[in-house]
């Protein structure tokens, strides 16, 4: 589980900023917004706000580079790019220093701290810490690695000699362990089993929930259930894919076969429809009606579709989902819905956590997030990405966080210079 994540010179990010989810000792809504992981209190959902450009979606490509790195760094190792460093470019300082991320975690109750330093040429530091007696387990400088052999025997002499320098020591480690019970190995999973969703309305997130539905019996029956809920009107939902030519594809313009797809290419041609409710003029319900998903249907239902096997994969195997734009076509109540299914003790027993970038204000109350779980970002007068919790701010209970922040009491909101001029005639 995700305590804190922390990144600095990262893209729009130069000073070191902190997601932290482990919960204040704010008494509201605890029974149901946080869970307990061995000593750890910890939330089960975060909300970002603020304006454009200011640095929220940075924070997920963030750990998105984290999670890459401990996933691939190994595979990547021979390929002739950059690492996947960004510093921030708007100090003259900054491009001769590496980026930095860090993660405090929870495994099998016990807290641990891993992250590394990288430029785009080589890892320039890496760590990995034990929480319970402030043990450093590794610790990286260049090439150079020391570790502890009384607490971390994974370490050997010949893995640190043979650690290239674009890749992590913790990779290494865990691509060569034959024991699925050691620590390297547990981060991996646990990097398995966090998921970043940027684009819900198309991509590898539709292409995930269509290949769900169509393959898995019992995820299609949820994905069915947790559509239907949502009151489009939608009775049922029908899936099918079969191998054909590409000569055979009708909604492809021939120039663009002609130019993609070799004569005899096979493409998987999909199907997916929803079934609605018609009725006649006497308002007596009739056979359903068949409505294209990506032709037909609204954008909020294609969004709704393309979130919910993620989310349902995420609520019953206790993962991690960050969401970027969540309200992105979304009616404000599918929004409190969701997050209201995270919040929930019953629907929610698996411990597992969403993190999300929003503009719905709807939200931004107690009946769904508690003080702890709202964030700001925003720029600094350098340009540089800040983040702060409602709960670093000194405010009276029961107020309406929602105005006072549209009112710019927390301030992460964009500044239209020319919007305070604008008259309106009737």
């Amino acid at each position: 589980m995700l305590l804190t994540f922390k990144v600095k010179n990262f893209r729009s990010i130069n000073d070191e900023i902190s997601l932290n989810l482990q919960a204040t000792s704010d008494a509201t809504m605890k029974s149901d917004a946080v869970f307990e992981d061995g000593k750890a209190s910890l939330l089960k959902s975060v909300a970002i706000y603020g304006p454009n450009a200011s640095g929220k979606s940075n924070i997920f490509k963030a750990f998105a580079v984290f999670r890459l790195m401990i996933l691939e760094s190994l595979l990547r190792s021979n390929i002739a790019s950059d690492l996947p460093s960004e510093y921030f470019k708007l100090n003259s300082e900054t491009e001769k220093k590496p980026s930095f991320f860090e993660m405090t975690f929870s495994l099998d109750g016990e807290i641990f701290i891993y992250g590394f330093e990288m430029d785009k040429k080589k890892i320039c530091a890496e760590w990995l810490k034990q929480d319970k007696g402030k043990k450093i387990l590794f610790e990286r400088d260049n090439q150079k690695i020391e570790s502890n052999k009384n607490y971390f025997q994974e370490a050997s002499a010949v893995l640190k000699n043979n650690t290239n320098e674009r890749v992590l020591f913790l990779s290494v480690l865990s691509s060569l362990s034959n024991d699925n019970q050691s620590i390297s190995k547990k981060i991996v999973q646990l990097m398995q089993n966090t998921n970043l969703i940027f684009n819900t309305k198309g991509g590898d997130v539709l292409n995930y929930s269509f290949g769900q539905f169509l393959n898995n019996p019992d995820m299609a029956k949820e994905m069915k259930d947790f559509t239907v809920k949502a009151d489009f009107g939608v009775m049922d939902i029908k899936a099918s894919e079969k191998i054909v030519s590409a000569k055979e594809i009708q909604n492809i313009p021939a120039q663009f076969k002609e130019l993609f797809f070799k004569e005899d290419s096979k493409i998987a041609e999909r199907s997916l429809k929803f079934l609605h409710k018609k009725y006649n003029d006497d308002g007596e319900e009739q056979e359903g009606a068949l409505l294209d998903f990506l032709t037909e249907e609204s954008d909020g239902t294609q969004q709704w579709f393309a979130l919910s096997a993620p989310v349902i994969d995420t609520l019953k195997n206790g993962k991690i989902l960050f969401i970027d734009e969540i309200d992105i076509s979304l009616h404000p109540m599918l929004c409190q819905y969701l997050i209201s299914i995270f919040n929930s003790k019953e629907k929610n027993s698996n411990k597992a956590q969403l993190i999300f970038i929003t503009h719905d204000t709807s939200l931004m109350s107690a009946e769904f997030l508690r003080r702890d779980q709202i964030y700001f970002a925003d720029k600094n007068e350098k340009g540089s990405t800040e983040l702060f919790s409602l709960s670093d701010i000194s405010e009276r209970k029961g107020v309406d966080f929602a105005k006072r922040y549209l009112e710019g009491r927390y301030n992460a909101l964009p500044y239209i210079s020319d919007f305070e001029n604008l008259k309106f005639s009737k």
